[in-house]
């Protein structure tokens, strides 16, 4: 096969983690081709498949990447498939997992062009986290101290965000800080790992960020296989990130379909895993 690994211009070699993807694929006979996302002298129909890996500023151009995805779509097999990676691209699929009885952090909006109001003159949080709806990393995210001082202030940056798109804010929750955030990575819709990522983990190649290898625990995977489960259909790739509340009970912060990263550094298996998952795809579609 002709695969194109989808990055950004910030990592135009890929990053590191995924050239170990790359290594797997090309052993088996593949030609893989590293590609810049917006890069427009590219002809996706040169390629079998298009897999998205690091496209790491697309929500600085969302218009053009929503535009991108149809675009390749039409040429080429793209995986995630255009529909999960649209649908994951905002966070309000936060909304629609509650909805089906999943447990997600509490979450509250302020719609593009609107105000928090007195939205947060009623909460009882120790502490908030104000970040736009469509992000990565940290990107336009603040943690505020909600005492009179900090809830003006988490009201002031929700009400910034807003002038360019929906906000969401949430608790900040303490167990954050010592058990940390649970990044669960599924390849062709099975468990393969779970890492550890510490509280505003910086945007950088796997294993320079502040995250850790953990063991895997049964009921955050049983959480995340439910979250998997409640898609219509099967991903190639996906990562479950799961905090504690208070009680010390699993809760989604977010399901990632577009670029998240997978952290083949530490699952040794991970990159065939999904190479014979991309495969079976493949052959399935007959590409």
């Amino acid at each position: 096969m002709d695969i194109a690994l989808i990055t950004y211009d910030g990592l135009p070699d890929l990053d590191p983690d995924d050239c170990l993807l790359r290594d797997e694929l090309v052993k088996r006979g593949h030609s893989c081709h590293t590609c810049i996302w917006d890069d427009e002298s590219i002809d996706w129909s040169k390629f079998d498949v298009s897999i998205m890996r690091s496209a790491w500023d697309y929500h600085l151009k969302e218009e053009k990447f929503h535009a991108w995805l149809d675009k390749v779509s039409r040429v080429s097999k793209l995986l995630n498939p255009a529909p999960l990676m649209r649908w994951s691209s905002h966070k309000t699929y936060l909304k629609e997992l509650d909805a089906a009885s999943l447990p997600v952090v509490e979450t509250l909006w302020v719609s593009k062009g609107g105000t928090a109001g007195d939205l947060f003159e009623g909460l009882q949080w120790e502490k908030a986290i104000v970040k736009p709806a469509v992000g990565l990393s940290t990107y336009g995210v603040k943690k505020f101290v909600l005492d009179a001082e900090g809830k003006r202030g988490a009201a002031a940056h929700a009400n910034e965000l807003a002038k360019n798109g929906d906000v969401m804010i949430q608790p900040f929750l303490a167990s954050v800080d010592e058990y940390g955030e649970r990044a669960l990575v599924f390849i062709g819709g099975a468990y393969s790992h779970t890492v550890r990522k510490s509280s505003f983990q910086k945007l950088a190649p796997s294993g320079h960020a502040g995250e850790s290898s953990v063991p895997s625990d049964p009921e955050e995977v049983a959480l995340a296989e439910k979250v998997i489960g409640y898609l219509k259909e099967s991903p190639l790739y996906a990562r479950v990130d799961l905090v504690r509340d208070s009680e010390g009970k699993s809760k989604v912060l977010e399901l990632e379909l577009v670029e998240p990263s997978l952290f083949f550094c530490y699952a040794p298996s991970a990159p065939a895993m999904f190479a014979d998952s991309l495969e079976r795809i493949v052959e399935l579609h007959k590409v």
